[in-house]
């Protein structure tokens, strides 16, 4: 069996022998960048603050000595602190820097007060971020510390990893660490440490990437930016159209200016705008797709790209899915607060006027009407409440799956059969749940501004999408799609041989099928 020098036994066994062209020698010798031997290596850490100690912890559970260096050693704080973590000792700054490996658990502020001069012809671990934001031309921490120590090996790694996550294990296995190195053996060496502390590493070539690296702990969300600005406009503008229809145009028909006018603004206002923004949110997540369906079979061809808008959509699709699964969840919250015939009267059976005498004073009495409401259900509001809740169901493990740590046990078919198929079954009874609380709606719904009800308007959306889809299904359509999407091009005629030539088969068939499928 081959000697794998990047295994795990021979990495803690120190087996490792790279080497690299010395920066100081002249005559080209190389100088080995983890000295030969059968001991474990050592690993130092500069820095006994929180980060410093959570990382010492981290590589000392994978079997490795750490010194934890300190400006202070005999501090007893310190020194409490780090008897907690097993396989680390506190030491002074320059026995930790004596290490094969040393990493630099500082902020950028401090690398002046470091020993330096002791760590030439030694990979060094920067871990270091920004306070803010910084310019793409300006150097990186990493590219900062080469500068300092130009006969080091610089690494940027572990950045991303907070205190906390390295201590209870936070996203372990989904979470990548990129690395960065001009020195692509100092670069393995460390991706192979990540991946033995369990991490996802992701080699990210030169140290001048350093810069985007140390930019990633600093973003706020940016791939859900847009999908937020877009479902909060569309709640903003479904709650103002609410609020004109029922408030403003409502109490101007109905009854004059008072505080009972405006009584429904927390919850039946609320609840209702939420409902339609979160059916029209899932459609957002399946109309692209059928855009860019249209789109290859206009074109005859999958080799050409997408406009920018359409692929931004595309790859917004998980975010807009699971801000829906938010704006559902709080749809069903609310939706069983005001679950009775008085705020739903189409889900339920009559209720039961009753005619009784009500004393109006010590000799009078006023006779008056008493609406009793009845518990039961019609068949419209009980399949109302079942679609309505196999829509919540199904769109919660679409959510599940979305998760990396779950849609990494699943195969491709099976990650695209609940995303696809089950997803679009998450849209047709969301849809039918809506369509069952509009259907049985007059004319004079529409007194009021001359609006329709919520629950109409909001199947437009839905309902247009799914007549898109449909079309697709037709085996015509579906057909040519397919072909597309196997590499058929229209226009071109590329087609792909779809039998090897190493496949035995007579050369008479080849000839035969390769011609039918041109021909298809």
């Amino acid at each position: 069996m081959d000697f794998d020098p990047y295994s795990p036994l021979s990495l803690k066994m120190n087996h490792l022998n790279m080497k690299l062209p010395s920066k100081d020698n002249s005559s080209g010798e190389e100088v080995p960048l983890v000295r030969e031997g059968r001991k474990k290596e050592s690993i130092g850490v500069l820095g006994s603050g929180d980060y410093g100690r959570a990382i010492a912890g981290k590589i000392a559970q994978c079997g490795y000595s750490v010194l934890v260096g300190s400006r202070d050693p005999a501090n007893t704080q310190i020194q409490e602190l780090i008897l907690q973590k097993a396989g680390t000792r506190l030491v002074t700054q320059q026995e930790a820097a004596a290490a094969d490996i040393v990493i630099v658990a500082v902020g950028s502020d401090h690398y002046a007060r470091l020993p330096l001069h002791l760590l030439r012809d030694k990979i060094v671990v920067d871990v270091a971020n920004s306070t803010a934001p910084q310019p793409p031309s300006q150097p990186s921490n990493a590219e900062t510390l080469q500068s300092l120590i130009p006969e080091a090996y610089v690494v940027k790694a572990f950045n991303v990893l907070s205190a906390y996550a390295l201590e209870n294990n936070v996203q372990q296995s989904a979470k990548q660490v990129p690395v960065a190195s001009d020195w692509a053996a100092a670069r393995q060496r460390i991706l192979c440490l990540a991946r033995e502390m369990g991490y996802s590493a992701v080699d990210r070539c030169g140290l001048v990437n350093a810069r985007q690296i140390e930019a990633i702990p600093l973003q706020l969300m940016p791939s859900w930016r847009v999908p937020v600005t877009v479902v909060a406009i569309l709640w903003s503008l479904q709650y103002l159209v609410l609020l004109f229809k029922y408030q403003v145009c409502g109490s101007v028909r109905n009854e004059p200016w008072a505080s009972v006018t405006f009584k429904h603004l927390a919850l039946i206002n609320f609840n209702r705008s939420t409902a339609i923004t979160a059916l029209w949110t899932l459609t957002l997540c399946y109309l692209p797709g059928v855009f860019a369906a249209y789109l290859q079979l206009f074109w005859g061809t999958k080799y050409r790209r997408f406009p920018k808008w359409l692929d931004t959509w595309l790859k917004m699709r998980k975010q807009l899915g699971l801000l829906m699964l938010a704006l559902a969840a709080i749809h069903t919250c609310l939706g069983l607060a005001v679950w009775s015939g008085r705020y739903d009267p189409l889900m339920w059976e009559p209720p039961t006027i009753i005619s009784a005498k009500v004393k109006h004073n010590e000799t009078s009495y006023v006779t008056r009407n008493v609406t009793v409401l009845n518990s039961a259900m019609t068949l419209q509001g009980e399949l109302f409440l079942t679609f309505g809740t196999l829509s919540m169901f199904i769109t919660c493990l679409l959510g599940v799956t979305s998760l990396p740590s779950v849609g990494a046990t699943l195969t491709w078919r099976e990650f695209t059969f609940i995303q696809s198929k089950l997803g679009w079954m998450a849209l047709l009874t969301g849809t039918i749940h809506d369509g069952l609380l509009g259907w049985g709606f007059s004319l004079k719904d529409y007194q009021v501004c001359s609006l329709p009800s919520g629950a109409q308007y909001a199947l437009i959306f839905p309902l247009l999408t799914i007549l898109l889809k449909l079309f697709l299904l037709l085996p015509c359509v579906d057909n040519a799609l397919q072909k597309i999407r196997r590499g058929h091009d229209r226009k071109n005629r590329r087609v792909i041989n779809v039998l090897p030539e190493t496949t035995q088969i007579s050369e008479k068939r080849r000839i035969f099928l390769n011609k039918h499928f041109l021909k298809a």
